[in-house]
Parts: structure tokens; sequence; C-alpha cells
């Protein structure tokens, strides 16, 4: 079965003067971001089964504001507190806890463990070639044949890694 993974990195946060990094919110400029994204992943015709965000404040935000704009249901939206500062070995972890039947899925999260997984998912090359950095609202779609616990094994293509500028 082939199966895609979309990595998108929160939106732009507001500033973290006396705020707890964790608290820090989407900005306003972070939900533009999250609209043109999403926008152009419907347009596109990527859409998640499901999408799982860190549980801090902006990455949950961009989760369910990327899941209203693609017309997800709440329910296909959870958000999980092992995803916040994630390393790329628990975002693997995160990815083979997936439903089997889910074609496609989302992460939502925070660099760098967003640039390390899919530059070791990936391919760093292939991850440099797309462009090598993850700035906010940049989204990455990991394309792959087998189960989601088999991801790294399996060799993924990155199909495209787009920024909210690629997509105006």
């Amino acid at each position: 079965m082939t199966r895609q993974l979309l990595v998108l990195r929160h939106g732009e946060a507001e500033n973290g003067s006396g705020i707890e990094d964790f608290d820090r919110a989407l900005a306003i400029r972070g939900y533009a971001e999250i609209e043109l994204i999403a926008n152009w992943l419907l347009t596109e015709g990527y859409v998640p089964e499901l999408i799982i965000g860190s549980s801090a404040e902006r990455s949950a935000a961009t989760a369910f504001h990327a899941a209203g704009i693609m017309e997800l249901d709440e329910t296909q939206v959870a958000v999980d507190q092992s995803l916040y500062l994630a390393p790329k070995k628990v975002i693997l972890d995160m990815i083979a806890t997936l439903p089997e039947e889910a074609h496609c899925a989302m992460i939502v999260g925070h660099n760098p463990g967003l640039e390390d997984f899919v530059s070791a998912v990936a391919g760093y090359d292939s991850f440099a070639n797309a462009g090598g950095k993850m700035s906010t609202a940049t989204v990455a779609c990991l394309e792959f044949e087998g189960e989601w616990g088999e991801i790294m094994p399996a060799l993924p293509t990155l199909k495209f890694m787009k920024r909210p500028l690629d997509v105006v």
C-alpha cells in the first residue's frame, strides 16, 4: 500500500517574552502561513485522514487550523505531549502507531526534530535539494510502500517540501 506522510512544522509563534516556550501561541502571521499551506494541500489533493500534533499551544493550533481548512472533523486530530520538541526517534515511534488503514497522515511539530527526521528518512541529499530547511509552516511529503512502522527501511521518496511562499 502506498502511504504518504505529511510533516508540517508549526506556523510562526508569538514572541516568547515572559511566556514558557510550550505556551507560546500561534501568531497572526502563523495562522496566515498555515492557511496558505493547508489550502494548497487541499487543492493538490494531499488531505490527511488524521493529524497528530505536538501538544504545545502553537503546534496544536496549527494542527486544528489546518484540519479546519482541509475540512477534517475534530475527531481526526489528536495532540500528543511526546511530540513537543521530539527527536527523530520519538517521531518514528509515533509513526509506527498510526492506524494501518490510513493512507495519508500528518505530523505537526517542531525543529530541529522535524528537519532531522525528514533528512534521515528521505536522505540528506533529497532534503538538501528540496531546500534543506523547514522554516515555519513548511510541509514535506514522504511517500513509500509498506506499513507505517517500516518507513525507514522503505526508503521513502521526498515528493515535495513547500514553504508558504512557494504556494502563493
